[in-house]
C-alpha cells in the first residue's frame, strides 16, 4: 500500500528507452518496494535500477527516490520530443501511440515483436500493423508473424532512426 505522504512528481520515457520515475515524501525515506510494485510491469522488473537521496535546504528533509527501468510498454510518442525531431520521423512513418519494448538478450525480435503486439492489443484495442526497429537484423523478413486466432497479423517490418537500440516499437502509423 502506498503511503499518503509520497507523490510521484514525473514520470518519463526517454528517447533512448529507459523510463524514469521520480517519488518524494517528506521526512522519511521513499517506500521503494510499494513503488516498484505501482509503477513497472512484471516483465521489466529484470531492468530496474533505482536512486535515493536526501535534499535538506532549511530543514526540510525532502527524500527522493528515482526508479529507472527499460520500457515495455504503451508510449504516447507525442510526447518524446527527440522523436518529434528525428531524422525520417513524421507522423506518417511513426506511430503517435505504440508500445515500446526492450528485446533483452538472448531474445529475438519476432520474439519481442509478439509480446509487443499483445500488449499493443491489450492497451489500445486493436492490433498493429507495423513493427519498427532502428536497424535490420542480417536475414530479416518484410514482416513478422505474431498473434493467434483473430489477433493474428502480419506486422510490416520498417526502420526508423528514431527507436532507441535494442528495442522494438509497434503500432499503427499515423
Amino acid at each position: 500500500m502506498l503511503n499518503s505522504d509520497e507523490k510521484l512528481v514525473s514520470e518519463v520515457v526517454s528517447s533512448r528507452g529507459l523510463h524514469t520515475a521520480k517519488i518524494i515524501r517528506f521526512a522519511r525515506p521513499v517506500d521503494e518496494e510499494a513503488w516498484i510494485e505501482r509503477l513497472i510491469p512484471d516483465y521489466a522488473r529484470s531492468t530496474y535500477t533505482f536512486w535515493d537521496d536526501v535534499e535538506d535546504p532549511g530543514g526540510l528533509n525532502c527524500h527522493l527516490l528515482f526508479l529507472h527501468w527499460k520500457e515495455r510498454g504503451a508510449v504516447d510518442f507525442r510526447e518524446i520530443k527527440e522523436v518529434q525531431e528525428g531524422a525520417g520521423a513524421s507522423p506518417a512513418r511513426t506511430p503517435s501511440v505504440g508500445v515500446l519494448w526492450w528485446i533483452a538478450p538472448g531474445e529475438s525480435l519476432s520474439f519481442s515483436a509478439d509480446v509487443a503486439a499483445t500488449v499493443h492489443k491489450r492497451s489500445f484495442g486493436c492490433m498493429p500493423s507495423v513493427a519498427w526497429v532502428r536497424k535490420l537484423p542480417a536475414k530479416a523478413q518484410k514482416a513478422i508473424e505474431v498473434g493467434e486466432g483473430d489477433d493474428h497479423v502480419m506486422l510490416e517490418l520498417k526502420t526508423g532512426d528514431w527507436v532507441p537500440e535494442r528495442f522494438v516499437v509497434v503500432g499503427v502509423p499515423g
